[in-house]
């Protein structure tokens, strides 16, 4: 079977010949390439029916767990180096260190593993200075999306948990894995030239999971999240993908006082890239937006990376 026949056959409805027909193709030098092309140019509703089929058996790297039961995280590198940060006339120069990414947002699969492990969520260990609520329900209860629901001090807890357990065999480069500062995401979203979007300056149909509709931006609006990864022509310069709508993603920054990165407190923090209940504008790289710690909502949801101790940007 050739390439494209695997392409093909990967891309219907998840039997064992075509998960198997995945897998295979996942292995090939050019496949995940080849997968993103022809996932590019399928429409946004058939997308997403794939990803929600392929859901309990999604074998791609990134979004599920590792032999060992811990989530698989896919890093992308950012390299250090100034970027255009900011909006319109407040854009401004930033210098940051290097620090690696997650591809996706943390995925329902793998937020369940801190649910259920004996020293994940119960534990009071990944709580000092913060408050520990009862966790409510996901929304979209298909492993392969975006867990939202989920509030920023669960965030915080998630990753002081990944931290402690995940082997430095399996990281790239020495440091913490935290939430991002918001000039990380933003650096990560836009790359370095200041553009408005992942892929460029304008909004492009089918670009992203987003309420198309009002916004009077395009034809499709999906009430619900997708699987990450399913708009691949929307990764960033970098490569990272889902930084445009699916869910808003929780940063370490107080909304108000942004360099405030401290855990401790109930102020308003920084969240980031619009959700699929949201219009594009808001989806924009640049776009800042806050919520209460203890905030749920089906659009929300969380990233990580890797790095030193998070800075203030030069």
């Amino acid at each position: 079977m050739d390439t494209d026949q695997l392409v093909r056959l990967a891309l219907t409805v998840p039997t064992a010949n075509a998960l198997a027909a995945l897998r295979t193709l996942l292995t090939l030098p050019d496949g995940a390439a080849r997968l993103n092309a022809e996932l590019a140019r399928r429409d946004p509703r058939e997308r997403a029916a794939w990803g929600q089929q392929l859901a309990a058996a999604d074998p791609r790297p990134g979004v599920g767990l590792r032999a060992d039961g811990l989530p698989d995280i896919q890093w992308i590198a950012i390299p250090s180096g100034t970027f255009r940060y900011g909006l319109g006339d407040q854009q401004r120069q930033l210098d940051l260190a290097p620090f690696w990414i997650a591809q996706y947002p943390i995925t329902y699969a793998q937020f369940e593993a801190f649910l259920s492990a004996p020293d994940g969520y119960s534990d009071p260990r990944w709580w000092v200075d913060l408050v520990q609520q009862p966790m409510t329900t996901q929304w979209f209860k298909y492993a392969n999306h975006p867990r939202e629901n989920v509030s920023w001090w669960q965030a915080v807890a998630f990753t002081r948990w990944l931290d402690a357990l995940l082997p430095a065999s399996s990281r790239p480069a020495a440091g913490s894995i935290r939430l991002p500062t918001e000039w990380e995401w933003e650096k990560a979203a836009r790359g370095i030239d200041g553009r408005v979007y992942p892929w460029g300056d304008e909004y492009r149909a089918g670009y992203a999971n987003v309420d198309e509709v009002s916004g009077g931006q395009g034809a499709t609006y999906l009430p619900h999240t997708t699987a990450v990864g399913l708009y691949p022509q929307a990764a960033s310069p970098f490569g990272v993908q889902d930084l445009c709508g699916n869910v808003w993603e929780w940063c370490l920054n107080e909304h108000a006082h942004p360099y405030n990165l401290g855990v401790s407190g109930q102020a308003v923090r920084v969240v980031r890239g619009g959700s699929w209940d949201d219009a594009p504008l808001v989806a924009q790289c640049a776009f800042r937006a806050g919520s209460l710690p203890a905030s749920r909502f089906s659009g929300r949801g969380l990233r990580v990376v890797l790095g030193a101790a998070p800075v203030i940007p030069e």
